[in-house]
């Protein structure tokens, strides 16, 4: 019967990533009939195909980061890993109302059979990783299309905004342990936010303990945007758009700041509308930057949900070596 349901899984799976690929030859070759002039000439649906296969390797280097910021006897297998990485992109992203950052606490929780407290302490640790790295290559994209666009001091300004940020983000774990333990002392009356924060503290701990784990985590989060402008530049190429990859890297930022602008489910969302004015200022006619922003967005979502499937239906799970039981 596991065999039987194994195999439906699989099919299952083989169907559902061959329907998205059709839907994404689907959408490439339509594009030409979008308004605003936004035209495909010739359409190039292998290209994007391409381009989204890499995107999606890119969530086998952000596997690397999840694991470094476990102990070594808790991590995951590399698909396991893989699909998780994944998962916590997907949900953050499609749940309505903030609500990703429970859900993707609960699936991480479940995956690493780890207490609410240090799952949550887990997906900050992740999430502080994500934020940091995506404000470098943003910084340094917008750094990079100032000085281009002759504004020596703005770009400076960036530059110099990039150097601090990577600085910070080295010694974290070090002044993130000593502002926890502050804090503590001060919370003293209150044990179970006490608690909390020594769970949070645990999490940093590994960082501390073992800086190259901690090193390699950062570094597997910027491995993770060297794939994501890959493969933007090459879809985007396949919608027709000429983008340079500083223009990607501060559209990826600008989706993302704006994303924290409440939206009606469903619509045109501030995610899209940041991602094509950060195209605009990189030279895209706007008319070409919105429709290739909700094209860029509906097809990443697609790969991370596809991603996310091997985990989102399966059930309870057995633990991992050497974590402990869910509190």
């Amino acid at each position: 019967m596991s065999a039987r349901g194994g195999a439906l899984r699989l099919l299952g799976a083989l169907a559902g990533t061959a329907l998205f690929l059709a839907l994404v030859a689907f959408l490439v070759r339509q594009a030409r009939a979008l308004p605003g002039g936004f035209t495909l000439s010739p359409a190039r649906p292998a290209q994007a195909l391409a381009a989204l296969f890499l995107y999606s390797l890119g969530y086998a280097v952000r596997a690397g980061r999840l694991n470094a910021l476990l102990p070594p006897d808790g991590r995951l297998g590399f698909g396991r890993a893989w699909s998780l990485s994944g998962s916590i992109t997907f949900l953050l992203q499609v749940v309505p109302f903030r609500g990703g950052e429970v859900a993707a606490w609960a699936v991480l929780k479940r995956e690493l059979a780890l207490s609410w407290p240090r799952a949550g302490a887990v997906l900050a640790l992740v999430k502080v990783i994500d934020t940091a790295c995506l404000l470098l290559v943003g910084v340094g994209g917008g750094a990079l299309l100032a000085l281009r666009r002759g504004s020596p001091v703005l770009g400076g300004a960036a530059a110099a905004l990039f150097v601090s940020g990577a600085i910070l983000l080295a010694i974290l774990p070090y002044a993130g342990g000593a502002l926890l333990l502050r804090l503590s002392r001060r919370l003293a009356e209150r044990p179970r936010l006490v608690r909390f924060l020594g769970e949070v503290d645990a999490g940093l701990k590994v960082a501390r303990e073992r800086p190259a784990s901690w090193a390699l985590a950062w570094l597997s989060g910027l491995g993770f945007f060297a794939f994501h402008l890959a493969s933007l530049s090459l879809f985007l190429g396949a919608l027709g758009a000429t983008v340079t990859v500083p223009g990607i890297a501060f559209a990826s930022l600008a989706s993302v700041v704006s994303a924290a602008i409440p939206s009606p489910a469903g619509t045109f969302g501030p995610m899209e509308s940041g991602f094509s004015a950060g195209l605009a200022l990189d030279g895209v006619p706007l008319a070409h930057a919105v429709p290739a922003a909700a094209l860029t967005h509906l097809a990443t979502t697609a790969v991370t949900g596809l991603l996310a499937l091997p985990l989102l239906r399966r059930g309870k799970v057995r633990p991992s070596p050497g974590t402990s039981s869910p509190a």
